[in-house]
């Protein structure tokens, strides 16, 4: 059965792979970033401009919505403030929006950077979180936010995943091998 998501993030990299894997199998998407969605699927989904942390627009976006995959984070190399405003302040927006819309649940991308600098590998689910700067800090205290949910009897699944490769990632990959 078709469902309606919404992808924060949806012009990033995770976001428009998650577009593409969506539409293939039949669901109606919609891309919320403050980036412009500029790929060819542009015209097969509903694109929205925003930031998570405006949290009226959000939750005018969110209207209709089944399922949400938040995928939208400030990265490390953004202002400490930037990242705490974006993925706490974001985060808590998109689950108040995501549940006051009756969704069903909202997907929440983390990192490892949760781990901080781990003492062994593999890590596992339950490991001791000690996120390492700003980005870490931020990580782990967004995965707090969606466990303050699940105890109002949302569905919150986190996902934390290493660094993404992959088709449209290779100017970042030119960057690395060059800087």
């Amino acid at each position: 059965m078709a469902q309606h998501y919404l992808i924060t993030g949806g012009a990033g990299f995770l976001g428009i792979n998650m577009v593409r894997y969506l539409l293939e199998r039949g669901h109606r998407v919609t891309s919320y970033d403050f980036a412009e969605f500029d790929y060819p699927e542009r015209g097969r989904i509903t694109a929205i401009k925003g930031d998570i942390r405006d949290r009226a627009a959000l939750a005018k976006a969110m209207q209709g919505v089944d399922v949400v995959i938040h995928t939208a984070a400030a990265l490390p190399l953004y202002k400490a403030a930037d990242i705490y405003s974006t993925d706490l302040d974001g985060t808590r927006n998109v689950l108040e929006t995501a549940f006051a819309a009756n969704a069903q649940r909202v997907i929440h991308i983390s990192s490892t950077a949760v781990y901080g600098i781990p003492d062994h590998h593999p890590l596992v689910e339950d490991d001791k979180l000690n996120g390492v700067g700003p980005y870490g800090i931020a990580k782990v205290k967004a995965e707090q936010i969606g466990e303050e949910f699940r105890t109002k009897g949302f569905c919150v699944p986190i996902i934390r995943p290493k660094s993404f490769v992959g088709p449209e990632r290779s100017a970042f990959l030119h960057s690395l091998r060059l800087g």
